[in-house]
């Protein structure tokens, strides 16, 4: 029989773990590009996230039933709105994945610019505009494409359509 000491033990390792998984995750977020083939893993890297942090909601959950029950009430809330937020992603993802992509020619393009975190960590380039059916897009590209492509007025790319995610440009 393990003692509440090995128990506890086992329990910090598994937290560490995880922590540095979402770690990894962020990093793996802030590096990977937003355009290209690593665009759509950039896109499941957020649904992966999401379930990673309702996961550790399940575990909060689980250990704190007994004791806390403001922390398992929180919990849950925290729950339902991490795996909504999952769902609605991952469910994007694999609509996009399942129909492939789509050439989509933009007119009326427009360039934006926003920051990231409060501005400290990134800046976030978007190509703004509408296909032949009136459908408005907001792609986010590099800030290399931003400054190749300011002053277009039309743009032509290969992109999965729900996710916004830009395969290439034609």
């Amino acid at each position: 029989m393990k003692t509440r000491d090995e128990k506890e033990k086992k329990r910090d390792l598994f937290t560490t773990i995880f922590w540095i998984l979402v770690l990894v995750f962020l990093i793996v977020k802030i590096v990977i590009p937003e355009t290209g083939v690593l665009g759509m893993v950039n896109e499941g890297s957020n649904a992966v996230l999401f379930f990673g942090i309702g996961g550790s909601c399940v575990w909060t959950i689980i250990h704190k039933r007994k004791t806390n029950k403001t922390a398992v009430v929180f919990g849950v809330l925290l729950l339902v709105l991490t795996l909504g937020i999952g769902g609605w992603i991952s469910g994007k993802l694999v609509l996009d994945l399942i129909s492939g992509p789509e050439v989509v020619r933009l007119t009326s393009v427009t360039m934006r610019e926003s920051s990231g975190i409060y501005g400290l960590i990134s800046r976030h380039y978007y190509l703004c505009g509408r296909d032949d059916e009136w459908t408005e897009y907001q792609m986010e590209i590099s800030s290399d494409e931003y400054y190749e492509l300011e002053g277009e007025e039309q743009v032509t790319v290969l992109c999965y359509p729900r996710t916004e995610r830009i395969l290439k440009f034609l």
